[in-house]
């Protein structure tokens, strides 16, 4: 039996451990410090005889698992090193050495009879219904085996103390569970939305075009009158939404500030295989990109060179009236001099 070695590892774990917190726990962390772990706890001290003991299990509620034993058995027994097993079970498992020498061969035959007496099923009952009369039954049990191994005559005390897993956790008696389901699906959204964000720097850098600030944008749907994403084209006005902090904050700032809508020019189109990417322009030094992976229709402005058109229409038909005019008042101007002076 190796209890001996046991023993004195938890000693110096239990020393290295701090003090329980709960304060300090995490919201996370709140299922873990639910008592889900039963410490029984017994010592036999000899009423007849030279020999005597105690032992500490560790064992799950749910599945009658122990996940931590240690059993000692001294002899000679040392009479004025009574444990109480009231104490919780870190510090009574610390005192088995003030019981006297560890007697392995004894000590192995005495602990084989406990996975008997305390079998799964017995331990699972245990963990639902530790009452003070329960307990007195369960150590009746174990002194009477006891007894008829080692023909002796003890006198027995049992005690019974619920554990939470952070409580061993914190005694490395158990090793932190691993991450939640939740947890992981967490973590690999957030690691594919990296991957994604550096795939997409990539493309927009790879023409090496453009070396002012990028930001990134969603588009706007109309399902009504909107335009297929799939036949938007360089010149197109869209509205977008700016997503995002830094610049973008910065942008979208100003055009609250100055109620103006988020209508920008398209001023490059990249389509690819799965998904297409499409480039507007902000100004001179930021342009925003907005990933599109399926076909959607797209809120659009009228057309720009339309617009560019009907103003220089406009701006025509202001200069041809204004030369008109002026025509007219030469023409008069040479009628008045021709009928004064010549």
């Amino acid at each position: 039996m190796a209890a001996n070695n046991l023993l004195t590892d938890f000693q110096e774990l239990a020393e290295e451990t701090a003090p329980y917190t709960p304060e300090l726990d995490q919201p996370e962390q709140a299922a873990k410090n639910v008592p889900g772990y039963l410490a029984l706890k017994f010592t036999f001290a000899p009423s007849r005889g030279d020999m005597g003991g105690a032992f500490c299990t560790i064992f799950e509620g749910q599945t009658g698992k122990t996940v931590f034993q240690v059993f000692w058995l001294a002899k000679p027994y040392a009479s004025t090193a009574l444990i109480e097993p009231a104490k919780d079970w870190r510090s009574f498992v610390k005192k088995f050495t003030q019981l006297g020498p560890l007697d392995k061969d004894w000590g192995t035959k005495l602990q084989e009879q406990l996975k008997e007496l305390l079998p799964i099923a017995e331990k699972r009952k245990l963990f639902e219904n530790y009452t003070k009369v329960k307990l007195r039954q369960v150590e009746s049990i174990l002194r009477r085996s006891f007894e008829t191994t080692s023909q002796c005559v003890f006198s027995a005390s049992i005690d019974a103390e619920p554990v939470s897993r952070a409580d061993l956790e914190r005694a490395k008696v158990l090793k932190p569970l691993g991450p939640s389901a939740d947890e992981i699906a967490k973590e690999q959204r957030e690691k594919e939305a990296k991957e994604q964000s550096f795939s997409d720097d990539k493309l927009n850098k790879k023409d090496g075009e453009f070396e002012g600030t990028l930001i990134k944008c969603s588009a706007v749907v109309d399902p009504v009158k909107g335009k297929p994403s799939s036949e938007i084209v360089p010149g197109d006005i869209i509205e977008v939404v700016i997503e995002g902090d830094g610049a973008s904050a910065l942008v979208r700032k100003f055009l609250e500030e100055n109620d103006m809508q988020p209508l920008f020019p398209v001023e490059e189109v990249k389509r690819m295989e799965g998904k297409t990417l499409i480039y507007v322009r902000i100004n001179d030094e930021i342009r925003g990109f907005i990933n599109i992976t399926k076909d959607i229709r797209m809120k659009i402005k009228e057309d720009p060179r339309d617009m560019i058109s009907q103003e220089r229409a406009s701006h025509m038909l202001e200069n041809i009236f204004f030369f008109g005019l002026l025509g007219i008042a030469l023409v008069g101007l040479l009628f008045v001099i021709r009928y004064f002076f010549l």
